[in-house]
């Protein structure tokens, strides 16, 4: 959920009204054009034709469109409005490219067509995705099966840059091997984790193994990264899983009322989806109690859920000593209502669309609410758990109809208001088995637009980069932040970004990685690089941007 939150998060100005207002229901049919995308795609070492590759063109302002590859590796995208595309070709195995690229999974040059246009010899070559090869041991020199290997990388996830699986993961085999294949290019941390069968079971047995990265370390500061090219294959990738002390956490389900819960399960799983390891899961005996043995040093989550849908959650820090008397007092999820209204517009403005509304708890990933359903007269209802949560909202639109704004959706969050406060920044408390009514989300349509051209060091302007804007104030430099937005120009090489009124940064960048923006060791870098503006409320500000690398840590 965690990428698919900014583009829910980036909105337009506050409101100083609101009148209720029901939202559209129809979706309108994608526009046909007359133009064409035609080519080939071919592996990069036999040069063989490649068939049922995925080919999808898209771009602001343009409708997507995608195909599949014959037998002889060729595809025609037909039926192309005028527009600028990047043409990219998927396929398993194979490291995902974009036509025109300048590294690996790079963004891809724009294809500019005209109405009626027929564009052939786009093609693309495909190279296969890497593979790492190896054997974990036990202390001893034996092999140890069902270790759970994973090639983990940094990248950015909920505001900040963390160690993520990628590829296919795996348990070792029999004789302790492993196979990690479908590795795009780049640099891999290996990382070894024994699931400990321990942990359902009670015993006193205290020895286990902790996570373990190559070549051999419990520490990511001191493991080796290993530099996977595009098609490589590492082999030999062996290490010795460290043995540890591991410690019991124990503890008691209760209800509201301090009574046992029955028929529960605790799981036990880490506080962020970075760590490679599955959950696992304890039954809750009788008088409520619970064990889990055999847990390694390290930060883990607990939640329980009781048979009639009642959660608790508790953050846990195992060391080097047992954890006990662990409390986990179930409540049923808090119901949060209220209205989606849409502020008067101008009269050519588009039809409210359809709203989605989400809860969200910032500071984990795990454990978020369910998303509202938003009903015809505008009330809706969602449930989530305890604790402080932010509530935000984003117009439904169709995957088909996703691109056709090159700044964005024209309907954006601008308020929400609980009880007559503000809570849009800060977010509300939620008190566990709790009631939050009249909660009203404010949508409004807005033309400040900030829009501009991209020039390189020669003068010579640029349409394949991102241009990033953020707040001037770092305390709006998060991943839920509605201060911010990333753009690419388009077809009249102009970039157009609409954005709430306020102080604002912007810089323009050849390549960067999916997410960064949400990275304040990132805005803090690229903001010695930028250019600050200023929008008010219907201002249309033009910004040129010279080109600039990207911050390199």
């Amino acid at each position: 959920m965690h990428r698919a939150l900014f583009g829910l998060l980036v909105v337009l100005a506050a409101p100083t009204g609101a009148r209720g207002q029901a939202p559209a229901r129809d979706t309108p049919a994608p526009a046909k054009g007359t133009a064409s995308i035609r080519g080939r795609v071919v592996e990069a070492v036999s040069g063989r034709p490649l068939s049922r590759v995925e080919i999808r063109a898209s771009g602001p302002g343009a409708q997507p469109a995608s195909g599949l590859t014959d037998g002889e590796g060729r595809y025609d995208l037909n039926d192309l409005p005028a527009g600028a595309y990047t043409v990219t070709a998927t396929k398993a195995n194979y490291v995902r490219a974009a036509w025109g690229e300048q590294r690996p999974e790079g963004p891809g040059k724009r294809i500019t067509l005209a109405d009626g246009q027929k564009l052939d010899n786009i093609n693309i070559t495909l190279t296969r995705a890497g593979v790492v090869t190896g054997k974990i041991v036990d202390e001893f020199g034996d092999p140890v099966t069902d270790v759970f290997v994973s090639a983990m990388r940094y990248a950015y996830v909920q505001g900040s840059r963390r160690l993520m699986p990628s590829g296919r993961s795996g348990p070792t085999n029999d004789i302790g091997e492993f196979r990690l294949y479908g590795l795009s290019p780049g640099q891999y941390y290996i990382s070894a984790t024994l699931r400990n069968l321990g942990v359902l079971t009670d015993t006193s047995d205290r020895v286990g193994y902790a996570p373990t990265f190559y070549p051999g370390t419990g520490n990511v500061a001191e493991a080796q990264r290993l530099t996977i090219a595009p098609g490589q294959t590492v082999t030999g990738i062996n290490l010795t899983l460290l043995p540890i002390q591991t410690a019991k956490v124990s503890g008691t389900v209760l209800d509201a009322e301090g009574k046992p819960v029955l028929a529960a399960m605790v799981a036990v799983m880490p506080p962020s989806v970075a760590m490679p390891i599955p959950s696992v899961m304890s039954p809750v005996r009788p008088d409520g109690k619970f064990t889990l043995n055999g847990m390694t040093p390290g930060d883990y989550t607990l939640r329980v859920t009781g048979a009639n849908g009642e959660t608790a959650y508790a953050d846990v820090s195992v060391s080097r000593g047992d954890v006990n008397d662990v409390q986990l007092v179930v409540a049923k999820p808090s119901t949060i209502r209220g209205r989606v209204v849409f502020t008067p517009a101008a009269a050519d403005a588009p039809k409210p669309p359809p709203i989605q509304v989400i809860a969200v708890r910032p500071d984990r990933l795990l454990g978020g609410g369910g998303p509202g359903r938003v009903k015809d007269d505008g009330t809706f209802e969602m449930t989530a758990p305890a604790g402080r949560t932010l509530i935000v909202a984003a117009p439904v639109t169709p995957a088909a109809t996703a691109s056709t704004s090159p700044s964005g959706p024209a309907w954006r969050l601008s308020r929400v208001i609980v009880n007559d406060v503000d809570v849009s920044d800060t977010g509300l408390d939620v008190a566990p088995s709790a009631t939050v009514d009249n909660v009203v989300i404010e949508m409004m349509h807005l033309t400040n637009e900030a829009s501009g051209r991209v020039t390189d060091g020669d003068g010579n302007l640029v349409r394949d980069c991102f241009v990033i804007v953020f707040a001037q104030d770092p305390a709006r430099w998060t991943a839920q932040s509605r201060y911010a937005g990333v753009a690419r120009p388009g077809i009249d090489d102009r970039f157009r970004i609409r954005l709430l009124p306020g102080d604002y940064y912007a810089v323009a960048m050849s390549d960067v990685e999916q997410g960064a923006w949400t990275d304040s060791e990132f805005l803090s870098l690229a903001r010695d690089r930028a250019t600050k503006f200023s929008i008010a409320d219907g201002e249309k500000k033009t910004i040129d941007l010279p080109l600039s690398p990207a911050p390199v840590f």
